[in-house]
């Protein structure tokens, strides 16, 4: 589950976007979390969140995405600080399932 601070609605860097945006970058946090996307959206992920190169200015703008460079995919500002250790935490638990998936396989065949 994403983490949305509860004061998101008065963040200064939220107050005044247009809605459409807003509701973007909340669906956009949803996505990366439930994904496992670390906080990257490619243009066909922001698309399907209700995206488009306008509202993708727009939150580049007010610095709640950054651009990759490439003018389509982007990065959630602050990402890493503060889903980083959750993110970590997840991979490694995937592997370790996955890890204890293969060995109980090996057994079987034995």
């Amino acid at each position: 589950m994403a983490w949305i601070d509860d004061r998101i609605w008065c963040h200064p860097k939220v107050v005044g976007l247009p809605d459409r945006a807003y509701r973007v970058y909340v669906n956009g946090l949803a996505y990366s979390s439930g994904m496992s996307t670390g906080g990257v959206l490619d243009e066909h992920q922001q698309k399907m969140i209700g995206g488009n190169a306008r509202v993708r200015a727009t939150l580049v703008e007010a610095r709640l995405w950054d651009s990759n460079g490439d003018g389509a995919t982007v990065h959630i500002h602050d990402w890493k600080e503060h889903n980083g250790k959750r993110d970590e935490r997840r991979k490694k638990d995937r592997e370790r399932k996955k890890a204890m998936r293969a060995s109980a396989g090996q057994g079987a065949d034995k």
